[in-house]
Parts: structure tokens; C-alpha cells; sequence
């Protein structure tokens, strides 16, 4: 539910001062039912038509002290994988969340599976 500001005092205006059924509401506006019950149990619980404030969502796996220690990782082992590095970090995260971190922080990846293989043998 996305209501604006002003149809939430609309809507909070007919069901609190005008005591319109919610029927009536829900044809007026053109909501759902559901999202009328939000809004007044919303008003009810906080006084206020204000929308509650977003999550903030899971933290990062990757807090700055790891970073730092990702970065002279890469530094000295620039063809490590990705694999590689999230055992050297020992979190409990993903290969994913390495991917991500190094791509926030500005580093790619510089392998592709779309480029033919080195005809060089490895040492």
C-alpha cells in the first residue's frame, strides 16, 4: 500500500470525523479493503497517518574491518578467485556476498567465460 499523504488524511477525515462505513470509503477512493484496515489500525496503534519508517533490511556480511582486509588480499593475490577469497575471509556469507562487496568497492571481475582459453600453460 502507497498511499499519499493527502489521501490518507482524506480517507482518516471520512472514517474518524465524517463516520463513513468503510464500504462507502472503499467505492469513494477506490482502495481495498485491506488497505483501509491498515490505515486504521495504523491511526490506531500510533496516533498518526504518517507511514511507518522503512527496514533498514539485513546487515552486509562485509563490515569495513573485512573490507580493509579483502583489499590487501586482492592487492597481493590480484588472480585469486572468488572462492578463494571468501575462505580466506572465513565468514559465514556466501561466494555471492564477496561478488557483491568487490563490485561495491569498485573492483571486477577480469575473468569471462566468453573469452577463448590461454594457449600459455600454467607454471
Amino acid at each position: 500500500m502507497a498511499f499519499s499523504l493527502d489521501l490518507r488524511k482524506r480517507i482518516a477525515s471520512a472514517f474518524f470525523d465524517q463516520k463513513k462505513s468503510k464500504a462507502d470509503i472503499i467505492r469513494q477512493y477506490e482502495i481495498s479493503r485491506t488497505g483501509l484496515d491498515y490505515l486504521i489500525a495504523l491511526v490506531h496503534e500510533t496516533g498518526s497517518i504518517e507511514p511507518r519508517p522503512h527496514g533498514t533490511g539485513r546487515p552486509p556480511v562485509l563490515q569495513p574491518p573485512d573490507i580493509e582486509i579483502l583489499k590487501k588480499f586482492i592487492e597481493k593475490n590480484s588472480d585469486a578467485t572468488l572462492e578463494e577469497i571468501w575462505e580466506r575471509l572465513g565468514k559465514k556469507g556466501s561466494i555471492t556476498s564477496v561478488f557483491r562487496t568487490l563490485k561495491k568497492i569498485g573492483y571486477r571481475l577480469k575473468k569471462s567465460h566468453y573469452t577463448p582459453v590461454s594457449k600459455i600453460e600454467k607454471m
